[in-house]
């Protein structure tokens, strides 16, 4: 049986991607060694599904179809770098979500019941809204990455519109990874 890896999320659109991109070359400025994220590739995860059949493609499409089609649309605001685990030992670097982190969260919460219903296993760690900018590989020049940190600072008021959940798959190449959108289910924007 053939298996792809795949995640759910939610698009980021071009403005803000471009934002981030900005940020991103920012910290670049620390040389650490940091897998940064591709601009183009800029989403926020809502649940990684990790490697699953196929044929188990179009039941999760139908889940999010049905959980679109009770959501309707909102929109949220990016703010604050913060880090995984923590400022000192940064292993993730990510954004955070303002203006509603809430909403996200009930959504991750009925994608966790509903795929739950699929056989996948709900999440234990408690969902924190946030989008990664890069990941630290290892040590290298990190105490200029930690003071860049404290000294950067990101806030966007405009607003993101949350309008449509995306199954994608994950490709893992030796140069990057493909992400390729495998089905959409768009919110209803009025209900």
């Amino acid at each position: 049986m053939s298996t792809i890896r795949t995640f759910i999320a939610i698009e980021i659109d071009p403005t803000h991607k471009q934002k981030l991109t900005h940020l991103i070359s920012t910290l670049k400025q620390s040389d650490s060694d940091v897998k940064w994220v591709n601009g183009t590739q800029m989403h926020l995860t809502l649940k990684f599904l990790g490697n699953i059949e196929e044929t188990k493609v179009q039941e999760i499409s139908d889940a999010l179809t049905s959980i679109a089609n009770s959501t309707r649309e909102f929109t949220i605001t990016l703010s604050n770098i913060g880090t995984f685990p923590n400022a000192k030992r940064p292993r993730v670097i990510w954004i955070g979500v303002n203006k509603g982190k809430n909403k996200l969260k009930l959504l991750a919460g009925q994608i966790e019941t509903e795929l739950e219903k699929l056989g996948f296993p709900k999440e234990t760690r408690d969902f924190k809204s946030h989008l990664t900018l890069g990941r630290v590989r290892s040590p290298k020049n990190l105490q200029n990455l930690t003071k860049l940190l404290t000294e950067v600072s990101f806030q966007s008021e405009s607003a993101i519109k949350i309008n449509k959940l995306i199954l994608f798959q994950s490709t893992l190449t030796p140069k990057s990874v493909i992400y390729t959108e495998l089905s959409t289910a768009n919110f209803t924007s009025h209900l």
